[in-house]
């Protein structure tokens, strides 16, 4: 799967778990926790619903907030798992 194919079925996946977001405006290199409120809960969500989506799996480890400062980040990380 490409890098485009995979961003565009993240922000899929982002609309579904923060519906309060806009993903046709949502910059995905600004912060997450800054600009789009993201907490430790929608983190997990996001997570989840990526590992569903792509059937992946992130360790306990990566489930924190801080690993992820931006939707770039998050995306990049599915990216690594698939390849």
């Amino acid at each position: 799967m490409d890098k485009e194919t995979i961003k565009k079925q993240s922000l899929e996946v982002i609309e579904e778990v923060l519906p309060e977001l806009d993903v046709a405006t949502v910059d995905t290199s600004a912060s997450i926790t800054d600009d789009y409120d993201v907490n430790s809960v929608s983190i997990i969500k996001l997570l989840v619903g990526l590992e569903d989506k792509f059937n992946v799996a992130f360790d306990d480890s990566e489930l924190a907030l801080n690993k992820y400062s931006s939707f770039d980040d998050v995306i990049e990380s599915v990216e690594k798992k698939m390849n």
